[in-house]
């Protein structure tokens, strides 16, 4: 064993960890107390096969959902790691506004249990975009920095460069559905399309909320000959569940 494992049960001891969530005291490496990490909140079957969005019934398997019946997104699937909710939502807020890179190592251990299977196939990894405005306000691309997460190895694959904002545009905090998609019309464009040509693409973000930004990327992609996009967040935003999946879609996708 090293110094530094003999040496960290006293630093951790003159230097005690705050959890990043309830404030309190803690012990480890992690941002998080063990109370708060079990308050973590993963998204579970059933959902829509599309969109991932929750049915609130919690009966049946998979399915798709009344929105995606009516009208398919542009990608192929969407899904989320766990619920945009406390304790997640306090550190993507912490890494998005304060650029707190020390909640890196938490994320990736809430992280690790999920699923990557469905993304496997994926030949590109691609950030959603920041524009270079926001970016230099930021000093990060969240979306980015999640990307290294989910696929540690991958970084070959990862390709910021792929997807570009092209305008600034107002953030979406505090705007609806119709306002969301009328903020990002056009607000994406493909850098070389023979980057892309015939690929399948993994598109990640932070947080899905009512599908906007990755409607609107996604759509980017495919006019510019992806063969297909999965859309890969950390967090979804749920404030309702879908309860008759075939008639009515209450949940934010």
């Amino acid at each position: 064993m090293g110094f530094s494992y003999w040496l960290q049960p006293f630093l951790d001891l003159l230097f005690p960890t705050v959890c990043a969530s309830c404030r309190k005291l803690s012990s480890g490496s992690l941002s998080l107390c063990n109370s708060c990490l079990d308050d973590v909140r993963y998204l579970h079957s059933p959902l829509c096969v599309r969109c991932g969005a929750l049915f609130g019934d919690g009966n049946g398997g998979d399915h798709l959902c009344g929105n995606c019946l009516r009208k398919s997104p542009p990608y192929l699937l969407a899904r989320a790691v766990a619920l945009y909710a406390p304790p997640v939502s306090t550190l993507l807020h912490l890494l998005k506004y304060r650029t707190d890179r020390t909640v890196l190592s938490t994320l990736r251990h809430i992280a690790a249990p999920f699923d990557f299977g469905p993304f496997a196939s994926c030949d590109l990894i691609v950030p959603v975009p920041l524009h270079l405005k926001r970016l230099r306000e930021r000093g990060l691309n969240q979306s980015l920095l999640l990307s290294r997460i989910f696929f540690p190895g991958q970084a070959k694959a990862i390709r910021p460069e792929i997807l570009v904002r092209t305008r600034d545009t107002v953030p979406q905090t505090g705007l609806g559905g119709k306002e969301r998609r009328k903020n990002l019309r056009a607000a994406f464009a493909v850098t070389r399309q023979e980057n892309i040509n015939g690929k399948g693409v993994c598109l990640v973000d932070d947080v899905l909320t009512t599908g906007a930004t990755v409607i609107e990327c996604a759509g980017a992609l495919m006019r510019a000959g992806a063969k297909e996009v999965k859309v890969l967040t950390m967090a979804r935003a749920v404030e309702r569940m879908v309860v008759d999946p075939t008639v009515k879609q209450t949940a934010q996708d």
